[in-house]
């Protein structure tokens, strides 16, 4: 159920893969980034060129500077099932605005597709389409309807979901701190995603039908938690990440504004284009970073891990050891951080050995909650080492990484 709700298209796509070619999961993992990018980039490129109706050099400038953006990047990074919706909400605008006499069963197809990959991703097609229907005055009743198969879904997999989020209530905020501490990370994430772009997108700034709908939501979902902390948007981070598209769009629009496609300007647009291109290499490669503004979104650089490189081989150790051991009908609760190394080399995970996932830098005190409630009496937890939380003891260690049992079976 928790799949289907989180968008399980990328899912379906991955155990097809893995099934048909028996190929390790990581190593699907590290073709399926690329391939990934290298989609959104062709669809961004085609909607600029057929969808906005950019020439082919403007469109090209923007799916390069697009491609080599710190927000894209890091969307890259992990947040595969955002960037399979986006190819499809890109797919999905060209086709809108085509003159095909199928562009609507396209339009129906592909935004079907759009919210079986990510909600929030479909909920951004959902108002680009009504809102440039709602502009243009035309084509409503159709846009409704050929979204309608595509609502139906994103209904099932949200309902019932909590639409608006409370972040001054106790618990709520995802910052230590306060209200201060988040508002400092709202425009920590902003500055370091687009500071640097900023001043082109102000000169290129224009009002677009396809995008004013699309910019507005966004902005709503970056901004309300500012505005309005006890009735906002969940989830300003990701919405925060979105921006770039349209900025991207903007950006360009900036340079045409700066006459920059002139032929006596043009190595200038070719040395903005290589000081981005540099950021965006420095970036993705770890080699440097002007990434330097704490936040809880952004990292550094791309070349991380949820775990420190010393100390994978010990959490492969006492997982793998666990597989071996676990009771059945047990429970692992398992950090955020160690959360996905748990589903890949546990192997019984979620069969007789159930994951109960909590918040990173949080206490298991949750998820330790739901594991009694829902009646496991065997229950583990993979941490660190020194540990020393009461009720839990050490079962299986090795150097920094231990997991530990809970309750009277530990003792």
């Amino acid at each position: 159920v928790n799949t289907f709700r989180a968008g399980p298209l990328l899912y379906v796509l991955m155990w097809l893969v893995a099934n048909v070619s028996g190929a390790h999961a990581f190593l699907i993992l590290k073709v399926t980034g690329p391939l990934l990018y290298g989609g959104l980039a062709a669809s961004f490129l085609f909607f600029l060129k057929r969808g906005l109706r950019f020439d082919g050099k403007t469109a090209l400038v923007a799916a390069l500077l697009l491609v080599f953006q710190v927000a894209a990047l890091r969307e890259s990074w992990d947040r595969f099932r955002n960037v399979l919706g986006l190819i499809f909400v890109f797919a999905t605008l060209t086709a809108l605005k085509s003159e095909s006499r199928f562009k609507w069963p396209f339009v129906a197809g592909l935004a079907v597709l759009t919210a079986l990959s990510r909600e929030y991703i479909a909920l951004t097609l959902f108002v680009a389409v009504l809102g440039f229907a709602f502009l243009e005055r035309k084509d409503r009743v159709i846009s409704l309807v050929s979204l309608a198969p595509a609502l139906a879904v994103f209904a099932v997999m949200n309902f019932p979901r909590q639409l608006w989020w409370n972040y001054v209530a106790e618990g709520a905020l995802p910052c230590s701190g306060g209200y201060l501490s988040m508002l400092q990370d709202v425009f920590s994430i902003f500055a370091v995603c687009f500071l640097p772009l900023l001043p082109f997108v102000v000169k290129g700034f224009r009002r677009d039908k396809l995008l004013d709908p699309m910019v507005g939501l966004l902005l709503l979902g970056s901004f309300s938690v500012v505005v309005s902390p006890w009735f906002a948007v969940p989830g300003y981070q990701r919405w925060l990440m979105l921006l770039v598209f349209p900025f991207s769009v903007y950006a360009v629009k900036g340079f045409e504004r700066l006459s920059l496609f002139d032929k006596d300007s043009f190595r200038k647009l070719v040395v903005i284009l290589l000081i981005f291109t540099v950021i965006g290499v420095g970036y993705s490669s770890g080699a440097f970073s002007y990434v330097v503004l704490p936040n809880s979104w952004v990292p550094t650089d791309l070349v991380q891990s949820s775990i420190p490189w010393n100390q994978i081989e010990d959490v492969k150790g006492v997982l793998m050891r666990l597989d071996e051991n676990a009771v059945t009908n047990s429970c692992i609760l398992s950090e955020e951080r160690f959360y996905g190394w748990t589903l890949i080399y546990l192997k019984r995970a979620n069969n007789d050995v159930e994951v109960f996932p909590y918040g990173a830098s949080s206490p298991p005190t949750d998820a330790l909650e739901k594991a009694l409630s829902d009646g496991f009496r065997w229950i583990y937890l993979i941490w660190y080492t020194d540990l020393n939380l009461e009720g839990f003891e050490t079962v299986y260690s090795q150097n920094s990484v231990s997991v530990f049992q809970y309750g009277p079976q530990a003792t």
